[in-house]
């Protein structure tokens, strides 16, 4: 069979990572099975830890499809017989990817160690009986070359900012990550709201060099000096600034808008509605998470006995451990004191939250948020969007993930509301940007 007969067609030729391709193959033998192959050796996945995905590791999907009577395959209406996913879906191949080979390197503790990665390449190919008929090149970017990098090393102030070439006045928003509290992640959503208009700050709160080690007694000052920040530049409308955090970086964004006035929007992905005691080498740290002026903010301790609790119901083959240890600290812990104050904040909220979130009850979080909002008579929008089936990784749309754990186990539907979530979130921005949100409500 000659491989010039086969052709791999990718509509647009190079893509955004939230953009969506029209993938044809043509030339085929009526009727012919085909294996179609995407891999991609420089892939950074935002839904995996730096140690699960290490350093240009190989990446890989697969679909094996029957050539239609024309000799053609057009993934948007394809159902794979088997392979890296299930169902009709055009992006399939670009989400279902995994690990195939892992690259393990020393972790960067030196954001000017740490690429500003703005794309990555995938590599399609064609394959019948191991011989390769066709193969094409596609680029999926994070932001295009327009987009303007600027790597901040301040005291206590760890930041990447991205805005567009053209200097003029903009929207912003503070990006934060989760857990990590790293660079990379905030920088990979930052790029994206860049690429959408946005002057976009991806801000580490600990983890590397210049910030704390650990995720305990971490200082709001950090959010207070990226305003400072922000409003100290001519790409940025001064009146507009927002903060976007996911899971503990939702807890420090909607805590930091408790405090800040001038964060006129809060997008709270999978957020907590409560200060949490902080983590110091991956044990409870007998400290808040977060400070203010040198004083701890009050905060919901871990149970020494819920956590021994926890280990044996971790030993019984019980799931969702770690729900079940957020739930029983809500149940025994000082509400009043470690909820936070979101009825101070200055401007509209975006809840985004997931039914089956197995790292904590973010829907809880959420309701207990709207629950707040609506008793105190909260006169700007809120909405809170909740998914079901969908884990706690709602990040951004069409990109991998390590492990099916971690969208507990529902791939296609944890795809689809990747996909509906950001659109939620840049409709919501593209609102409070363009008509300053009133305060109708939604929930």
């Amino acid at each position: 069979m000659n491989e010039n007969n086969c052709l791999i067609t990718i509509v647009p030729e190079i893509s955004y990572i939230n953009e969506t391709v029209d993938i044809t193959i043509s030339g085929l033998p009526k009727n012919r099975k085909v294996l179609f192959r995407a891999v991609s050796e420089d892939y950074y996945c935002i839904n995996a830890g730096m140690s699960e995905q290490g350093q240009n590791s190989q990446w890989e999907s697969y679909g094996v499809f029957i050539a239609d009577d024309n000799g053609s395959i057009q993934l948007r209406n394809a159902i794979p017989m088997k392979g890296t996913y299930e169902k009709c879906n055009a992006m399939g191949l670009f989400y279902s990817m995994k690990i195939k080979e892992l690259h393990k390197h020393k972790t960067p503790q030196n954001i000017q160690e740490i690429p500003a990665t703005r794309n990555y390449t995938v590599n399609f190919t064609v394959e019948v009986n191991n011989q390769i008929l066709a193969s094409k090149k596609h680029i999926r970017m994070f932001c295009d070359e327009k987009i303007k990098c600027e790597t901040i090393i301040e005291n206590n102030f760890i930041a990447r900012y991205f805005t567009h070439e053209k200097s003029e006045k903009r929207p912003a928003i503070i990006v934060l990550s989760g857990s990590d509290g790293r660079i990379e992640k905030a920088q990979a959503i930052s790029q994206v709201f860049a690429s959408k208009g946005y002057s976009a700050l991806a801000v580490c709160y600990f983890g590397l060099d210049g910030t704390k080690r650990n995720l305990d007694r971490i200082p709001l000052e950090i959010i207070e000096n990226s305003i400072k920040w922000l409003k100290s530049k001519n790409t940025v409308d001064q009146n507009q600034i927002a903060i976007y955090g996911r899971s503990k970086g939702g807890e420090l964004a909607l805590l930091a808008a408790s405090f800040f006035p001038e964060l006129t929007c809060v997008i709270a992905n999978t957020p907590s509605c409560y200060v949490y005691e902080g983590l110091k080498n991956d044990m409870p740290s007998r400290h808040s998470s977060w400070t203010y002026r040198g004083n701890e903010v009050p905060y919901l301790k871990f149970s020494f006995l819920i956590l021994c609790q926890m280990m044996i119901r971790k030993i019984l083959g019980k799931k969702d451990l770690m729900t079940w240890m957020y739930n029983k600290i809500i149940k025994k812990g000082d509400l009043n004191q470690s909820s936070i104050k979101v009825e101070k904040i200055n401007g509209p909220i975006l809840l985004l939250s997931s039914s089956s979130d197995s790292i904590w009850p973010s829907l809880l979080h959420c309701e207990t948020v709207i629950k707040r909002l609506t008793e105190n008579n909260f006169k700007f929008r809120f909405k809170h969007l909740s998914y079901e089936k969908s884990g706690h990784m709602l990040t951004l749309p069409y990109q991998s993930i390590s492990t099916l754990d971690k969208c507990d186990g529902n791939l296609e539907e944890w795809a689809i509301a990747c996909v509906d979530c950001w659109k939620e979130t840049i409709e919501f921005l593209d609102e409070w940007s363009t008509a300053n949100i009133n305060s109708v409500t939604m929930v």
